[in-house]
């Protein structure tokens, strides 16, 4: 074909060529070729266009074939003149030979010609090999040419038919398409060595209502789509977000990834990004805005008609959406939305939006992206095994805690391997700190006082209990944990416990090291057990320290008994756990402050009469302690008139309640545990406040105190009991809405009266030996879980129980 010069295609600022497009000019120039030059160009594919880039001549320029080198696709368009080009026939030799050295994929267009006239070179393809040999008695290079064009006709190309109904456009989309395709010029670069993502996609495709087979997306129905992947940072929500996005953006008209999505808006304000997302879905060819509100205008006015796909990474709020798409509705039928943030309620108010939350990973996986960067494999060796799975235990699985810490300790001796496992018990590495920093920072004081709180005392624990002393503290529990579950910061397990991933307990116990890595006394709270005792044993208690733990089971001192004045100095102390530890002396000037007193196992309550300032304590834990029915600390509790939680564990010397005053706002009241106990005092109607009321355990317990004055009692739980009969006096506990009676095994009737029971929504009975049970449990509407496991006595169900309508769970195992 003839061609032309302009400069030299390959000097250093001319642009790396992907597409190689050859064809022949008095063919195909003003139109077809033209048409598909621009088409790829628009789409930001640089092709490389021999008619503009090489002199007339007609020998092949070794530019033109360094640029086939270079390029990934060639497009031949295979017109009726075509082969009569000389320079066309060189071109596809080279093409071909490219091909074979699996180099390059070429995608041959058939313009208005017969394939299989190419693929047997007949017709104006023998007539221009003929006239070829006849002008230049090119034998051999006539032969290199009819096997290139007996190639190129074999190949799977797009054909061109003069009566074909098809609009030109359409098929310029489709080879647009293609070449995009396997360019992957839309594709997000992700690592090279990817773990355990190929089933999240899997299953985000399904969340999606998309097809995901054989590696390949395909588009489903046409309605517009959200998706958030939520998760703590460094757990590979970005990664993840690019896989999907790659597998899906050849479906969309236009794509757009908009990274740091609220780094962005802080440092350059919402119209940066918005100009960004304009530029990306015009393809580069857009103005730029100064105001938010034309950006959105543009925003809803031009993008109605497309079907977009984009990506927005780290989005703190819903508010940040809409600054770009304001409603769904705005972007074309099929458009797709997804999101990656650490909160879990950025789309709380798209009801059609899918959320996917992303956890640590699997221990074999973890293990496998760690090896991939500490040896560059996927296992370690053999001195290295152990070492490296109680590296990957101490990240907690973090994908970037095991990517970091994994490029650190490439090619590093076991001395350093050692050194850095015993780094990262005590705190996470430094780029996990500094990503779980930004995150701590922008919670509220309450909100951190909690986390801290959590990751330095009470991860595992019943929620329940520490909430007491936090609504005291006014740090507004029920908000701040509602945050902080948000933000994946906190997760509450299905007993209600906090639970707390080991890498951010240890992120948050580092928080309260760097108040003072010197001075732990000049600390906000003490859970190392040596260095509280250090503070306690040296009297160095300061007013900086509010929470002190101490936990003798983790040293060797034995037991110790403290003096009144190795606590002056803490007279800001809300949380104390002694742990059988004993104290003796005069503490009336002392715990003014304190909401919790953790004192398990302790001896002293034998011992002396305790004389302790309890007028602010809301909990009380003497778990496994010595008291009993005439323990003269009763007495003192009357004093704790904001006492709301009383937990008595285990203390097997109990063989009876003590009687309690009507004054009490007790509020839980736990005897799990207390074997000896057979009596619980009438009084205990008297607290008219309880809630909770525990008695697990209690097995040589006959029977029920009478509870029908407890009006605000929501939870009862009696497993383990010698309790023979179930009954409760007309109008009594109309809140309660868990009743455990588990393992019962004196348990033969459960009366009529249950019908009282009018809010229950949680029935245990598993292991008793009822036989039948009261036709009034039908009245119980808004009953959802009913458990008769192992009631190998019952023998049939009454038919009223059909009449729960709120019924979700019916347990019948092995009865």
């Amino acid at each position: 074909m003839d061609i032309s010069h302009v400069g030299n295609p390959f000097s250093s600022n001319q642009p790396d060529y992907q597409v190689f497009l050859s064809f022949r000019g008095l063919d195909t120039r003003r139109n077809f070729a033209d048409f598909l030059y621009t088409s790829l160009s628009d789409v930001g594919i640089c092709v490389f266009r021999d008619e503009e880039e090489l002199e007339i001549g007609k020998e092949i320029n070794p530019q033109l074939i360094q640029a086939i080198k270079q390029c990934k696709i060639s497009i031949p368009v295979i017109s009726r003149d075509y082969a009569s080009s000389k320079s066309c026939l060189m071109e596809l030799d080279q093409m071909v030979r490219r091909m074979d050295e699996k180099s390059l994929t070429i995608i041959p267009i058939f313009y208005y010609v017969d394939p299989s006239d190419v693929r047997h070179c007949r017709g104006p393809f023998q007539e221009a090999l003929y006239e070829h040999q006849k002008r230049n008695r090119d034998g051999c290079f006539r032969n290199y040419w009819m096997s290139a064009l007996r190639r190129i006709g074999d190949l799977a190309g797009h054909h061109l038919q003069e009566k074909s109904e098809k609009p030109l456009g359409d098929v310029m989309k489709r080879i647009v398409y293609e070449v995009e395709q396997k360019l992957k010029t839309r594709d997000l670069i992700v690592p090279k060595q990817l773990v355990g993502v190929d089933p999240h996609v899997q299953e985000m495709m399904a969340r999606l209502e998309d097809d995901y087979r054989d590696g390949q997306a395909e588009i489903g129905d046409t309605c517009e789509k959200v998706l958030l992947i939520h998760g703590i940072p460094g757990v590979g929500k970005t990664v993840l977000a690019k896989c999907l996005y790659n597998k899906l953006n050849h479906l969309f008209d236009a794509c757009s990834f908009l990274e740091k999505f609220q780094e962005e808006i802080r440092d350059h304000g919402i119209v940066s990004v918005q100009n960004r997302l304009i530029s990306h879905l015009h393809k580069g060819n857009a103005q730029k805005f100064d105001c938010s509100d034309h950006a959105l205008q543009h925003i809803q006015n031009r993008f109605r008609a497309m079907k977009v796909l984009l990506l927005l990474d780290d989005v703190k709020d819903h508010e940040q959406l809409s600054a770009l798409v304001g409603e769904l509705d705005w972007l074309g039928p099929g458009s797709t939305v997804i999101v990656t943030s650490q909160r879990n309620d950025v789309l709380k108010k798209i009801e059609s939006a899918e959320c996917f939350g992303i956890r640590t990973m699997q221990r074999d996986e973890a293990l496998t992206l760690f090896c991939w960067h500490a040896f560059g494999t996927d296992s370690p060796p053999e001195k290295f095994k152990e070492l490296a799975s109680n590296i990957v235990a101490a990240t907690d699985r973090l994908p970037l805690a095991l990517k970091k810490v994994g490029e650190f300790l490439f090619r590093k001796s076991i001395n350093v391997w050692t050194e850095k496992l015993i780094q990262l018990k005590e705190a996470p590495d430094k780029s996990v700190q500094e990503a779980f920093l930004k995150s701590y920072t922008t919670l509220d004081e309450n909100e951190q006082n909690i986390f801290l709180d959590i990751a330095c005392f009470f991860n595992g624990k019943d929620k329940r209990i520490p909430y007491y002393m936090w609504y005291d503290l006014q740090f507004y529990p029920t908000i701040s944990i509602l945050s902080l579950r948000a933000m994946s910061l906190v997760e509450i397990g299905e007993d209600k416990e906090l639970r707390m991933g080991a890498i951010l307990k240890t992120f948050g116990r580092e928080i309260v090291k760097s108040e003072n890595k010197k001075e732990p006394r000049q600390r906000s709270r003490l859970c190392n057990h040596r260095e509280a005792l250090d503070v306690l044993m040296g009297r160095k208690g300061t007013e900086k320290v509010e929470a002190l733990g101490l936990d003798f089971a983790e040293g060797s001192e034995g037991n110790i008994i403290f003096e009144c004045d190795q606590f002056v100095g803490l007279q800001n102390l809300r949380f104390l756990k002694l742990d059988q530890a004993d104290i003796k002396g005069n503490f009336r000037d002392h715990f003014a402050s304190l909401r919790w007193l953790d004192w398990r196992g302790c001896l002293t309550i034998m011992k002396d009469h305790l004389n302790l300032n309890l007028q602010n304590l809301v909990i009380l834990d003497l778990s496994w302690s010595q008291v009993h029915k005439d323990w003269r600390g009763w007495n003192l509790l009357v004093e704790a008139r904001n006492l709301k939680v009383l937990k008595l564990t285990c203390c097997v010397q109990l063989t009876a309640t003590p009687k309690f005053p009507a004054s009490m706002k007790l509020e839980r009241l736990i005897l799990e545990g207390c074997s000896e106990l057979a009596v619980i005092d009438s009084s205990i109607g008297n607290l008219r406040k309880l809630v909770s009321l525990n008695m697990k355990g209690c097995s040589l317990l006959c029977e029920l105190p009478n509870l029908g004055s407890m009006s605000d009692l929501k939870e009862l739980v009696i497993d383990g009991t010698s309790i023979s009969r179930i009954s409760f006096p007309k109008g009594s506990m109309k809140i309660l809405k868990f009743l455990s009676a588990r393992n019962c095994e004196n348990l033969i009737q459960v009366s009529n009266s249950i019908r009282y029971l009018e809010s229950l929504k949680y029935l245990f009975l598993d292991g008793s030996k009822i036989n039948t049970l009261p036709k009034s449990l039908g009245s119980l509407k808004e009953l959802e879980t009913l458990s008769l496991k192992n009631c190998q006595r019952l023998s049939d169900l009454p038919d009223e129980i059909r009449r729960l309508t709120s019924l979700k769970i019916l347990n019948l195992a092995d009865t």
